[in-house]
């Protein structure tokens, strides 16, 4: 099978994963979410906010960008998106992981390519160190910028 054809089947398990995740917790994929949600998927990486505007928008119509801000916090609050803080940018969740374990998201700042892992050693030690400090961490999400290497 070739990359191209690797690549549209992934796009495609995507797509259906969003669609049966919104089905499965009452959410409502509408048209526009779906296609912020796909130019997400077909972009391969990082994407901003204003950068969808761009893209989404046709000669004869400019969306708004709060149209965008708006699906982009659907689609991260149904866990289908990440907002990446250090690249101000968007990004497809690779799935969610086992309750004990922390999604991390690893950020090459030169390129903006991302690669996501889940840690249940990260998550372990990230709930000592909160408990120490008196802390409760609510989101199993870690941002981590630097150079992955090639």
């Amino acid at each position: 099978m070739s990359t191209k054809a690797l690549r549209k089947e992934e796009e495609e398990n995507l797509l259906r994963r969003a669609d049966d995740l919104c089905r499965q917790n009452n959410l409502r994929l509408t048209p526009i979410r779906e296609r912020v949600y796909r130019e997400l998927v077909q972009s391969g990486g990082p994407v901003g906010a204003y950068d969808l505007v761009d893209r989404l928008s046709s000669e004869k119509k400019r969306l708004a960008p709060v149209t965008i801000y708006r699906a982009l916090d659907f689609l991260r609050d149904a866990g289908l998106v990440h907002r990446l803080a250090t690249q101000n940018s968007y990004v497809i969740s690779h799935g969610q992981p086992d309750v004990n374990a922390m999604k991390i998201m690893f950020v090459d700042s030169k390129t903006g390519e991302t690669i996501e892992v889940h840690s249940t050693e990260v998550a372990e030690a990230v709930r000592k160190a909160a408990e120490q400090a008196g802390f409760k961490s609510v989101s199993p999400f870690m941002e981590v910028e630097g150079e992955i290497a090639h």
